[in-house]
C-alpha cells in the first residue's frame, strides 16, 4: 500500500487509488497517518479533527473509521492496516509507504551527510526529499493538528530546499536561476540571498554577489525595519575579503574510486573479431542515451565470455572506467526463480554506498538511477529471463553502458543493439582448442578440425573438450576424435537450440566412471541450490566420504563449481542436464530424494535438541532413521548446520510436499521452528509451515503446525491471524489427545492474547496450560507458563501475585538447570522491578537475563534487554548509558529486519548525540 500527504491526503494499493471521502474524513485519516502504527484515541482524534467539537463528534469518528478501514487493505489480504483497540485505533504502516515518513528520512539523512562534508551524497537525499514534496500538505483540509503539522512541514520543505541548493552549489552545480526565483518569492528571509551571492561568487559573478546583498539589505529595511542579520553580514564581508575558504574544494585530479566487480577476463578468450568490432563500433557511435547492448544466442555459444571479455576491454580503453556492476540474472536455472530485480537493485545500491535501501522496487531503481547519474559505468546483465527482469536495473542517463546477455532475443527492450551470436567458425573453433589443450593440436590440424566439428564449434563442448585433451597427455588429438565419434549418434538425435549443448555435456558425462555419473545424476535432484556430500550420500545412499571424492571428481571435470570449501553447485544448464539423466537412467529418482528428505528431518531434529535440550521433540520413526546423520559436537556446531542449510531445508520442504510425502512435509517445519524462532527468519518460518498446512490433514500434525505458525504471526505482530492459528489447533490437539501440544498452544494463545493487552483473557490461557504442564510432567513448559502467568498478573497491578508465580518459575528452572527458560524470568523480574520503582534490581535483574540471552545467541532477545536497559538508564538521567545500550539494539534490530529497528532510530535521533 502506499499513503500520500504531502499534498492532497491519498491513499492506495498498487495502482490503484483508494476513494478515501470527504474532507472530515480525509482529515481524520491524516491525523491517523501523522501518528502512523502508534495508538491514538478516539478522544485525541476529536481534538486533532475538530476546532469546536461537536456533541456527536467521537460516533462520527466511529463511523469514518469504518468506511476508511474497509478501504485500507492490502490486496488479497482480509485484515485492514487500521486496526482497533480499546478506545482508539492504530493506522499500520510499513517502511516505504508513507511519503511524510520517507521525507523526513531523506531529509534527516541529507542533513547528516551535508554536516559531514559529503555534498554529493547530500544532494541526492535531499533531491529526493524534495520530489516527494507535491504541494501544500493535506491540501485542501483543515484542523487543529493538520494546521500546525502544515506550519512545521512548510518550514522543513524550505529548509530542505536550502540545504538541497547548498550541497548542489557545493558540487558545482549552477543553481544562480532557481536561487534568483526563491529569492524573489520569499524576499526577508535571509538563508536564500546568502546562498545566492555564494552561488554567484563560486560562478567568479563577485560585484553581482555583492549587488544580491545591496538589495536585499534594502527590502529588509523598507519592508520589515531592521538591519541584515549575521549570516547575510557575513558572507557580505568575506566576499569582500576574497576569503579562500569560499571558494570550491580543489580537484585532486585523482580518478574518482571505481566500484569493480566484473568477473575476471576469460585468459582462453579466442577470435569473434567481428561480433567485437561491431560491438566497440556501435557504443562509439552511440550518444544521448544510456547505451543498451544485448548479446543473445543459444546456450553454451559464448555470451557470457564475450560480454565480459568485451567489458574488460573497454575498461582498459578508458570507457566506463568509474563503475562497473555485475548481476547473474538466473534466467534459465532450472532449479530456482530467475532472480528478483528488487533484490538485485539492493546489492547493486550496497555497492554503490547506500546504506538505507528503499523496500519497494521503484524506490530501489529510482535511487539506483540517481546513484549512476553523470557517472561513467558499466552494468553487466547475465543470463536475463526477459525484459521485464532487465529495465529495473537500466541506468537513467546517458555515459553508461548496460551489456546483457540472454538466450532469448530481447526485441522489446527499448533503444537495445542486438548482437546476435552464433557458433565460431572452424578456424576460430581449433583456435580454442589449441589455446587450451597446447601444441599436440597444431601438429594434428585434420583431426583438430574433426574434434570441431563433433563439437560443433560451440564453446562451451570445444572447452570441456580440449580440457580432457590437456589432462590426458598420453592422448592424441585423433585419440580425442575417436572417442567423440562415438557420440555421433546421440549428436544426430538431438534437434533445434540445444543439440550442441548437449552433446557437450553428454560427452564429459560419459568419460566419468560410473559411480560419478550416477552421483552426478542424482545430484541435479537436489533441492537445494547448494549441498554438500553428507547430504549427497544419503541421495547416493553411499557413505559421505565416498560421495565427497565423487563430488570432487566432478569438480575436477567441471561439471560441479565448489563455491566454498566443501559445498557445492552445479551450473543452471548442468543441472538441468544431470535431472533429464536421471529422468532416463534412475528409475527409482523419487524414492532417491524421499531418502534425502528423511535424512534432512532426522539431522534436522538432532540439530534442534541440542538447540534446546527442554524442547518437545518431532517423535521420529527410529526404524526410518537414515545411515550416517551427524551428531553435533555443540550448540554451536548444530546452529552453524542449521545456518548454511537454511535454503536447503526449506526446498526440502516444499520437495517433500511435491512428492507427497505429507510427514516429512510436516514434520521438518516443526524440527526447525526453535531455530527459526532463535535467529528469527520470518519469511522462512512462514513459508514452511504455510507449505505443511497444505499438506497435512491428520489432525496432530496439522495441530503443531498450526502452533509454529501462531507463534510466528505473534512474532512478526500479526496477532489476529496468531490467534486464529492457536485457536483452531486447540480442539484438534484436544481430540487427538496430546495433552503436552495442547499445553503449550495455551500457552502460546496467552502470549498472543497478552500481546494485544487483553491480559484477563492471557491469565486465563496461562492458568488453563499450568494443570496440562504437571500432567504431562513438563517442568519446562511449566515454568514458562507461570512465568507469563505472574507477567499478565503484573500488567493487570497484582504486583504480589506477579511476584509468587515468578519465584515458582524459578524454582522449577534452577532445579532443573534451565538456562533457557531463566532468562524470561530474570525478564519479568526485571519489568516486575522497574514497574515497582526499583531501577537497580531492575537493571541486575535484565543484566542477567541478557547473559543468557548472549549464551544462547537469542540476538532478538538481547536486542529487546538492551532496549529495556536503556529505558531505564534514561528514566533516570544517565542519556550517554541510555544512548549506548539503544545502539547497540539498533544494530541488531537492524541485522535482523525488524521492525523495532525503525522506532528505536527514531528515539536516537530525536536525542542529541552528547547528552
Amino acid at each position: 500500500m502506499w499513503f500520500r500527504v504531502l499534498g492532497p491526503v491519498e491513499a492506495g494499493a498498487g495502482e490503484r487509488a483508494a476513494g478515501v471521502g470527504g474532507p472530515r474524513q480525509r482529515a481524520l485519516l491524516a491525523a491517523l497517518l501523522l501518528r502512523a502504527n502508534t495508538f491514538v484515541s478516539v478522544s485525541q482524534l476529536c481534538q486533532d479533527v475538530w476546532d469546536i467539537i461537536p456533541a456527536a463528534a467521537e460516533s462520527n469518528v466511529r463511523t469514518y473509521v469504518a468506511r476508511l478501514r474497509a478501504l485500507l487493505r492490502d490486496p488479497g489480504e482480509a485484515d485492514s492496516r487500521l486496526v482497533s483497540r480499546r478506545r482508539g485505533y492504530v493506522l499500520e504502516t510499513r517502511p516505504g509507504e508513507l511519503d511524510l515518513a520517507a521525507f523526513e528520512d531523506f531529509a534527516a539523512r541529507g542533513r547528516r551527510a551535508l554536516d559531514d562534508g559529503d555534498a554529493p551524497l547530500a544532494g541526492r537525499l535531499l533531491g529526493q526529499a524534495r520530489a516527494l514534496w507535491r504541494g501544500e500538505p493535506f491540501h485542501g483540509l483543515d484542523g487543529p493538528l493538520l494546521r500546525a503539522e502544515r506550519a512545521r512541514l512548510g518550514e522543513l520543505h524550505l529548509t530542505v530546499v536550502e540545504r538541497h541548493l547548498r550541497a548542489r552549489i557545493e558540487v558545482g552545480e549552477d543553481v544562480v536561476g532557481e536561487l534568483r526565483a526563491l529569492v524573489d518569492e520569499r524576499p526577508t528571509r535571509e538563508e536564500l540571498p546568502a546562498l545566492l551571492m555564494l552561488a554567484l561568487y563560486r560562478a567568479g559573478r563577485q560585484a553581482e554577489a555583492l549587488d544580491v546583498f545591496t538589495g536585499a539589505r534594502e527590502r529588509l529595511v523598507r519592508e520589515v525595519g531592521i538591519e541584515p542579520g549575521t549570516a547575510l553580514r557575513t558572507m557580505q564581508q568575506r566576499i569582500l575579503a576574497a576569503d579562500p575558504a569560499l571558494d570550491p574544494a580543489p580537484d585532486p585530479g585523482a580518478p574518482p574510486v571505481a566500484y569493480r566487480q566484473l568477473p575476471m577476463d576469460i585468459a582462453d578468450f579466442t577470435g569473434r573479431e567481428a561480433e567485437l568490432s561491431q560491438l566497440y563500433q556501435r557504443i562509439e557511435q552511440a550518444s544521448g542515451a544510456v547505451v543498451i547492448t544485448a548479446v543473445a544466442g543459444m546456450a553454451g555459444v559464448g555470451k557470457t565470455r564475450l560480454a565480459i571479455h568485451a567489458a574488460h576491454e573497454l575498461v582498459r580503453r578508458g570507457r566506463f572506467d568509474e563503475i562497473q556492476l555485475w548481476a547473474d540474472l538466473r534466467g534459465f536455472d532450472p532449479g530456482s526463480p530467475p532472480a528478483d530485480p528488487s533484490g538485485v537493485l539492493a546489492g547493486f545500491l550496497g555497492l554503490l554506498g547506500v546504506r538505507q535501501v528503499p523496500a519497494d522496487l521503484a524506490g530501489r531503481a529510482a535511487l539506483y538511477r540517481d546513484r549512476l547519474a553523470g557517472r561513467r559505468a558499466l552494468v553487466l546483465l547475465d543470463n536475463a529471463a526477459g525484459e521485464e527482469q532487465v529495465r529495473p536495473l537500466l541506468p537513467g542517463g546517458p555515459g553508461c553502458l548496460v551489456l546483457v546477455t540472454s538466450r532469448h532475443t530481447l526485441s522489446d527492450l527499448d533503444g537495445a543493439m542486438a548482437v546476435p551470436l552464433d557458433v565460431l567458425s572452424e578456424p576460430d573453433a581449433v583456435a580454442v582448442l589449441e589455446r587450451i589443450a597446447g601444441e599436440r593440436v597444431a601438429a594434428e590440424p585434420v583431426a583438430a578440425a574433426r574434434v570441431a566439428t563433433l563439437c560443433g564449434r560451440l564453446p562451451i563442448a570445444l572447452t570441456l573438450a580440449a580440457q580432457r585433451l590437456r589432462h590426458r597427455p598420453v592422448w592424441t588429438v585423433r585419440d580425442l576424435a575417436g572417442r567423440l565419434e562415438a557420440a555421433a549418434d546421440r549428436l544426430g538425435e538431438l534437434h533445434g537450440r540445444s543439440r550442441a549443448v548437449r552433446a557437450a555435456f553428454d560427452l564429459s558425462y560419459r568419460m566419468l566412471t560410473d559411480d560419478a555419473r550416477r552421483v552426478f545424476r542424482l545430484a541435479g535432484l537436489h533441492p537445494g541450490d547448494e549441498f554438500d556430500a553428507r547430504s549427497v550420500a544419503p541421495l547416493a545412499g553411499l557413505p559421505p566420504r565416498r560421495a565427497a571424492e565423487l563430488l570432487e571428481e566432478l569438480v575436477d571435470e567441471h561439471l560441479l563449481q565448489e563455491v566454498t570449501p566443501g559445498r557445492y553447485r552445479p551450473h543452471d544448464l548442468l543441472r538441468l542436464y544431470a535431472r533429464e539423466r536421471a529422468q532416463a537412467e534412475e528409475p527409482d529418482a523419487g524414492a532417491a530424494v524421499r531418502r534425502l528428505a528423511r535424512w534432512y528431518l532426522h539431522t534436522a531434529e538432532t540439530a534442534a535438541r541440542v538447540l534446546d535440550p527442554d524442547r518437545r521433540e518431532v517423535a521420529l520413526d527410529p526404524a526410518e532413521r537414515p545411515d550416517h546423520v551427524p551428531e553435533f559436537a555443540g550448540r554451536d556446531d548444530a546452529l552453524a548446520w542449521c545456518e548454511v542449510e537454511r535454503e536447503a531445508l526449506v526446498a526440502v520442504v516444499r520437495a517433500a510436499a511435491e512428492l507427497g510425502d505429507d510427514v516429512v512435509a510436516w514434520q521438518l517445519p516443526c524440527a526447525l521452528l526453535g531455530f527459526f524462532y532463535l535467529r528469527k527468519y520470518w519469511d522462512d518460518w512462514v513459508t514452511t509451515h504455510r507449505t505443511a498446512l497444505d499438506a497435512v490433514a491428520e489432525p496432530g500434525g496439522r495441530a503443531r503446525v498450526l502452533n509454529g505458525l501462531g507463534v510466528a504471526y505473534s512474532d512478526l505482530c500479526r496477532f489476529d491471524e496468531a490467534i486464529a492459528c492457536h485457536t483452531e489447533a486447540r480442539p484438534l490437539f484436544a481430540g487427538a489427545g496430546d495433552v503436552l501440544g495442547e499445553a503449550w498452544n495455551l500457552n502460546n494463545l496467552g502470549v498472543a492474547r497478552h500481546d494485544v493487552r487483553h491480559f484477563d483473557e492471557a491469565t486465563r490461557c496461562y492458568a488453563d496450560a499450568l494443570p496440562l504442564f504437571r500432567a504431562a510432567g513438563n517442568r519446562h513448559g511449566e515454568s514458562i507458563a507461570l512465568n507469563n502467568l505472574g507477567d499478565a498478573h503484573r500488567m493487570l497491578g497484582r504486583a504480589g501475585d506477579a511476584l509468587g508465580c515468578l519465584c515458582d518459575a524459578l524454582a522449577i528452572q534452577e532445579e532443573t538447570g534451565d538456562r533457557a527458560a531463566q532468562r524470561f524470568t530474570y525478564w519479568a523480574f526485571g519489568d516486575l522491578h522497574r514497574d515497582a520503582g526499583r531501577p537497580g534490581t531492575a537493571v541486575a535483574n535484565y543484566r542477567h537475563a541478557l547473559e543468557i540471552s548472549r549464551e544462547l545467541r537469542d540476538r532478538r532477545g538481547v536486542a529487546k534487554l538492551l532496549a529495556r536497559i536503556g529505558d531505564v538508564h534514561d528514566a533516570e538521567g544517565r542519556a550517554a548509558q541510555a544512548r549506548a545500550c539503544r545502539v547497540e539494539a539498533h544494530a541488531i534490530y537492524a541485522a535482523l529486519a525488524d521492525p523495532e529497528a525503525d522506532a528505536l532510530a527514531a528515539l536516537l535521533d530525536a536525542a542529541p548525540v552528547g547528552s
